[in-house]
């Protein structure tokens, strides 16, 4: 007996769907949480940290695994007031400091108080990538004074 047209289709398919799904691209978003009320330069680390930044894991040494193609996107809270708010401005590729270039473009700008960037390039043996988040804070609609910087890094691992 043959096999049908259809169960032909399906048995090319198959492969072709289960391989495509364990390549799939994530999102990933990175929360900034700050201590609005607080936070002053340059001791911009005594005043915030990454949601599930493990004890003992400095802001410069958290570390972001991602793929090839995932999408990160950065965003800040206030664990002040929820009428602070966090505007992340840019994400900036510190080239000095470890890594290559994964997004494709040294700087990506902000844009609604978050930064997207989606990853082009793979790390090289799973060296970081070391960057820097700019970020100003606002107390009930009005910016507090500076800009403020902290230093993650990101390792492109897999596919």
């Amino acid at each position: 007996m043959k096999p049908t047209p259809v169960l032909r289709i399906f048995l090319f398919l198959l492969p072709v769907l289960l391989l495509t799904n364990l390549n799939a691209q994530t999102e990933r978003v990175i929360t900034l949480e700050v201590n609005t009320a607080d936070i002053e330069n340059p001791n911009v680390n005594d005043f915030c940290n990454f949601l599930g930044q493990e004890p003992g894991v400095s802001n410069e040494d958290y570390t972001i695994d991602a793929n090839l193609g995932d999408t990160i996107i950065w965003r800040g809270v206030s664990t002040s007031s929820p009428d602070h708010t966090v505007e992340i401005r840019a994400i900036n590729h510190q080239g000095n400091q470890g890594g290559r270039d994964i997004f494709g473009s040294n700087k990506l700008s902000g844009e609604n108080g978050e930064v997207r960037g989606t990853i082009r390039y793979r790390t090289e043996a799973g060296t970081v990538y070391k960057y820097k988040i700019q970020f100003r804070v606002y107390i009930d609609g009005s910016r507090k004074r500076g800009t403020f910087n902290i230093d993650p890094k990101i390792r492109v691992v897999g596919q």
